[in-house]
């Protein structure tokens, strides 16, 4: 009984960075990057250009990936530099050249190994790794994983440690070991759905997919394949479409709908032609004379499994050797050709053997061993620890208690016929005390709300109808005298204007005035009135601004907590629309440990703090925070934007 088998393979995930950005977001960064100045802010702008074009359009990557390893090697930016060469290695791995990827991530890891960059051990490891694997070495492919998932693990980076997974996940299918592939694949895609990730999110459905084709269940595949395709065709991936194309065709023609099947093929190999997937190409040709020799097409089966195998055998690719000789195997027995038939199974258990052997599986499982050994004993040297200091802090604990024990009991002794004597009187002393203080505390609030309601309304009633009756005067006066001259008419409009914003600012006043306490929910929808103005006064910046989900919006704050916080964020969006030509600001509040921290960020040109001159703005936002008694923090460089941070405690 022959079997036919398609190639299936489960994809790997690659450390290249965010590559999603809208085709809008990339002309506007061509734009910025047209306009700047040889910067570390422009080597980044090279590589997000070069990591979303490896994604799209993959010719267009490799010069700006190039332009931004140059500069960076000019500004002596190693980070900018390494990060340049992982995505120009990323490059070669799409166009299959895997001996230039391997060239180009090693020079990164030098950098790295030279910076000690824990990120960058992380993400270039990985990719060194992801190579390895597409060449079917996987002792070294799991060497460099497990080294990049301790990488991930001590920065705590979620989505790294997702990928990491992931591609051990793939390292043992290769080598058959479904048990364990299944394991790493679901923890990899849990972590994914968590983060919302759409790269991650493809190559999870992807390889769970092909769990599916091993398990036999086609229907369950192609609902999870369909979920990969709808992403990558969101993100404009033309990899990842033509992979889950391929992927459905085979599950089509295992179900017998060979119609089908030979559609999703035929849509998948457009795909890998106008992107130059060879790795992809020879997959897809063998899988479709795969097809072929279903249908008994034996013709044209042979031609497209020869196709694919041409494309192998000049690039090195033994996983599709593999298939493609399993299939001509196949092809020639269903011939009666059984000469050819054995011939090329030699050929396929040569390949496979050279996979599969007793030497990788060892060093497969010591590698595994090695990591999983090295966090326990590292797990249980913290546990030492911590057993010892509790020892000590429980002898020390114990010397004070007998030693304050004896003191207590002759204290106690002296004192417990005057306690006695006292206890009675002393409680219906505090009662009488507590009844008079809430009283008082009470007649205060009341006299204070009544004070604030009266003040606020003769701002309202008389300063405001005042300012108003000035700005329609001056606006008057500027249509009356509008024969005079632009530079009167200007002068009465800045007046006009700077009325105006006196008027907004007396609003706000009046506003904290009214309230007693000032909620979050309060504060964000006064912050957020404040950033749609903003937004209107400056089309070219874009504003974000998100409260935490851990933020308890009811929480109180006293009206001056909540007018100075509302007024230093108000000040800190000002100070980046005026002098930091930042393309976006983003206001975060959140909570940490019964910590308010409230961050302003820009992506702006920043400022040397040593250097800069702090004028009225800075000086006001750390008069507020003084009058507080809260900690404010303003940090800045050159090229790297600035953070105005707010820390209020619960």
């Amino acid at each position: 009984m022959r079997k036919i088998v398609f190639s299936v393979f489960l994809l790997l995930i690659t450390f290249l960075g965010s590559a999603q950005e809208t085709q809008k977001n990339i002309d506007s960064l061509l734009t910025v990057l047209s306009n700047s100045k040889a910067d570390t802010a422009k080597v980044r702008l090279y590589k997000q250009i070069a990591s979303h074009y490896n994604v799209t359009h993959l010719d267009s990557a490799k010069a700006f990936a190039e332009e931004g390893i140059v500069l960076a090697r000019q500004l002596v930016y190693p980070q900018g530099e390494w990060e340049g060469l992982n995505v120009l290695g990323n490059y070669f791995e799409r166009k299959n050249d895997y001996e230039a990827a391997l060239k180009t991530y090693n020079e990164a890891l030098d950098i790295v190994k030279a910076t000690e960059s824990t990120k960058g051990f992380a993400v270039v490891l990985n990719n060194i790794a992801t190579i390895y694997i597409r060449k079917g070495e996987y002792d070294e492919a799991l060497t460099y994983m497990f080294e990049g998932l301790k990488a991930e693990e001590a920065l705590e980076n979620q989505n790294g440690i997702a990928q990491a997974y992931n591609n051990i996940g793939v390292a043992y299918y290769y080598i058959q070991d479904f048990d364990k592939t299944t394991f790493y694949l679901t923890k990899a895609l849990e972590i994914q759905e968590s983060l919302g990730n759409f790269d991650g999110l493809i190559n999870g459905y992807n390889n769970v997919g092909a769990i599916r084709i091993h398990q036999e269940k086609y229907d369950e595949a192609i609902t999870v394949y369909e979920k990969a395709l709808s992403i990558s065709t969101k993100i404009s991936d033309r990899k990842n479409q033509a992979i889950a194309l391929s992927n459905i065709g085979i599950c089509w023609t295992m179900l017998k709908d060979y119609s089908k099947s030979e559609q999703f093929y035929d849509r998948s190999l457009a795909l890998r032609d106008q992107i130059g997937d060879l790795d992809g190409k020879a997959n897809s040709l063998v899988n479709m004379g795969t097809l072929f020799i279903e249908q008994g097409n034996f013709l044209k089966a042979e031609v497209y499994l020869n196709r694919g195998m041409e494309i192998a055998n000049r690039n090195g690719l033994k996983t599709i050797k593999e298939g493609g000789y399993q299939g001509l195997s196949n092809l020639f027995e269903a011939k009666g050709d059984y000469k050819k038939s054995n011939a090329y199974l030699k050929e396929y258990v040569a390949v496979k053997d050279s996979i599969l052997n007793e030497d990788n599986a060892r060093i497969i499982a010591e590698t595994e061993t090695k990591y999983e050994t090295e966090k326990k004993e590292k797990e249980l040297l913290e546990h030492r620890a911590l057993i010892a200091e509790k020892e000590l802090e429980v002898k020390q604990k114990n010397t004070m208690l007998f030693g304050s024990l004896g003191l207590a009991l002759l204290l106690g002794l002296l004192g417990y016929l005057f306690y006695s004597q006292q206890r009675l009187k002393n409680r219906q002393l505090q009662k009488e005390s507590e009844l008079k203080t809430a009283l008082a505390k009470i007649e205060t609030q009341n006299r204070l709300q009544e004070q604030r309601l009266r003040i606020s309304r003769d701002l309202h009633d008389n300063i405001g109808a005042q300012l108003t009756f000035i700005i329609s005067s001056l606006d008057n006066l500027k249509y009356g005298f509008k024969d005079m001259g632009d530079k009167l008419s200007d002068r009465l409009s800045g007046i006009s204007g700077f009325t105006s914003q006196t008027i907004y600012e007396l609003r706000d006043t009046i506003w904290a005035m009214n309230k007693e306490n000032i909620t979050f929910e309060d504060l964000q929808a006064r912050i957020s009135n404040f950033i749609e103005q903003a937004k209107v006064a400056s089309e070219n910046t874009s504003f974000s601004f998100k409260i935490a989900s851990e933020v308890n919006k009811e929480h109180l704050l006293s009206s001056v907590e909540g007018m100075n916080s509302y007024r230093i964020i108000q000040e800190a969006v000002n100070n980046a629309l005026k002098y930091s030509e930042a393309t976006t600001i983003d206001v975060t509040i959140s909570e940490k440990n019964k910590v308010i921290r409230i961050a302003i960020e820009d992506n702006g040109k920043g400022f040397n703090q040593n250097e800069i001159v702090e004028g009225n703005g800075l000086n006001n936002m750390k008069k507020r925070a003084r009058d507080l008694g809260v900690k404010l923090e303003v940090t800045s460089a050159l090229g790297e934007g600035t953070a105005v941070v707010l820390t209020l405690n619960k």
